[in-house]
């Protein structure tokens, strides 16, 4: 099951890569999805991950998208993790860049849980 997994999750990476994380979402989480920004309560939904997307974008001011780096990324069984470092510029001329890892429960080629780990 790990290859379907590696494969699925190659792809989806892909995605991110070139910016399009709501399309991503859109894509790979399975409707019931539960995710979780490390130690806020999780949110349960598809619609409702994608909306706090969104709601993210728009709080910090995101003008463009830069860059999605992945670093080192593992598949155990059903589970991955991944590293990464999103750049983005914002309205305000800023560039930012944030660090995070990424672990992911995948079930039937869907993600059916998701913990993103950033400081």
């Amino acid at each position: 099951m790990s290859k379907q997994v590696s494969e699925t999750l190659q792809e989806m990476l892909g995605t991110l890569k070139e910016g399009r994380m709501t399309e991503g979402q859109e894509i790979y989480f399975a409707d019931a999805v539960v995710t979780q920004e490390g130690n806020q309560p999780p949110i349960v939904g598809k619609q409702a991950s994608i909306e706090r997307l969104d709601k993210f974008r728009e709080t910090i001011g995101v003008a463009a998208f830069i860059s999605y780096a992945i670093g080192a990324v593992a598949v155990v069984g059903n589970t991955s993790f991944y590293d990464a470092v999103l750049t983005l510029k914002l309205k305000n001329g800023d560039t930012i860049s944030l660090e995070q890892v990424v672990k992911t429960d995948w079930q039937d080629g869907k993600i059916v849980k998701e913990r993103y780990y950033h400081g």
